[in-house]
């Protein structure tokens, strides 16, 4: 994680030289506090590995049947100026989500790992966009079921990410008891994947064992669950649902998160078992010239 902590420590040096920081957040296209949700990922701890083809894998995903079993057909409408993979025309950025998804496969069999808490330090960094282009990456995996949960029962922007109405049932009526797993968990012919929103009751109690049951169950029902959670700096939540996954993957964001909040997350979530960290919206310039050569 030290070279997380380098690049971090970097990038606020960098951006309190105001000319040259305000030109590297425009050439990223983010400006000034309202962030448009874009991800490349510069840096994953452990590595990187795997390769195949984009386009060719993306065919096969649309075309491979949707298990049924469990959820409620839905329509959905992804915003197509989102950097989501269905969208994204860089190739290597999909690659680094394959690298990533390959990373957390050799960590998932040598950990059993089947659920998976994506935190942040703070809002704004990227987690949500990381949980959606880590479930379609997986999801072009064979007969491989990917459940994505809003686990911000707050302020959760999952459905507005696909276009479903966020005022229907979520996981925080499952959780209060108003309604079952089966009347929360969507699917769409559009996307490969399943997927529960934060719902419309009030906050529940995520220490209850009723979470916990319904939850083993989720886990039992797809091969891996991918929890999008609020900020782990701002509320105790992102701890009481890590406490019911097998691991967590921290968000960091380049010239927004500082050392000392990502420093004080990782301390907040260090009873759990914590596999790795992203890195987003860094420069290209590095990452350019290696793939420059291919």
């Amino acid at each position: 994680m030290s070279r997380l902590f380098d690049a971090l420590k970097e990038a606020t040096r960098f951006r309190e030289n105001a000319s040259a920081g305000e030109a590297a957040w425009k050439a990223l296209g983010i400006n000034g506090a309202e962030v448009t949700p874009q991800l490349d990922p510069a840096a994953v701890r452990g590595g990187e590995a795997g390769a195949v083809a984009v386009e060719e894998e993306l065919l096969q995903s649309e075309e491979a049947p949707v298990n049924r079993s469990l959820g409620i057909p839905t329509k959905v409408a992804l915003d197509k100026k989102a950097r989501l993979i269905p969208h994204i025309v860089n190739p290597a950025v999909v690659e680094r989500y394959r690298m990533l998804r390959t990373k957390i496969m050799q960590e998932r069999e040598k950990l059993q790992c089947r659920s998976l808490v994506i935190s942040s330090a703070s809002p704004q960094e990227g987690k949500t966009v990381t949980v959606l282009n880590l479930a379609l990456s997986f999801s072009m995996l064979p007969s491989f079921k990917v459940l994505v949960v809003d686990g911000d029962m707050r302020r959760g922007t999952l459905g507005n990410w696909l276009g479903v109405d966020t005022n229907r049932p979520g996981l925080s009526n499952l959780i209060d008891g108003s309604s079952q797993l089966e009347d929360v968990v969507l699917t769409s012919e559009e996307l490969p994947m399943s997927f529960v929103v934060r719902g419309n009751s009030q906050v529940p109690d995520l220490s209850s064992a009723h979470f916990t049951r319904h939850f083993r169950r989720m886990t039992e029902q797809f091969d891996l669950v991918l929890v999008d959670s609020p900020p782990a700096n701002l509320v105790t939540d992102v701890q009481l649902l890590a406490a019911n996954c097998d691991a967590v993957l921290l968000v960091a964001r380049a010239f927004s998160t500082t050392r000392k909040a990502f420093e004080e997350a990782v301390h907040n979530l260090q009873p759990f078992r914590v596999i790795g960290t992203v890195l987003n919206a860094g420069t290209a310039q590095r990452s350019s010239r290696y793939h420059g050569y291919y």
